[in-house]
């Protein structure tokens, strides 16, 4: 399972270092961090404003609360999450 906050592209500055970047499938690309190999960001065809964020790599991760929950038709049978909050089959605009 993977956590992303997502984001207008303007929004976000890298300010320290430079990331990697590579295209994962068609219309999809990746970026992470050229020292340690760690995953940061999620950008697609399908949202070309966006940047999505992997939340495990925030300062602070708990500072940004969830609002809702996306693609969750991928989600395996044994997880349960049961906050309250809204639920997308595929992202808000596919469901």
């Amino acid at each position: 399972m993977a956590t992303y906050a997502g984001f207008v592209r303007e929004q976000v500055k890298i300010v320290k270092g430079a990331v990697k970047a590579f295209v994962s499938s068609p219309g999809v690309k990746r970026s992470f961090c050229p020292a340690c190999a760690t995953p940061l960001s999620y950008e697609g065809e399908r949202w070309p404003d966006e940047i999505h964020l992997f939340v495990a790599t925030f300062d602070d991760p708990a500072a940004f609360q969830p609002q809702a929950h996306f693609y969750t038709a991928e989600q395996v049978h044994w997880l349960r999450i049961d906050d309250g909050l809204p639920r997308y089959a595929r992202s808000a605009h596919e469901s």
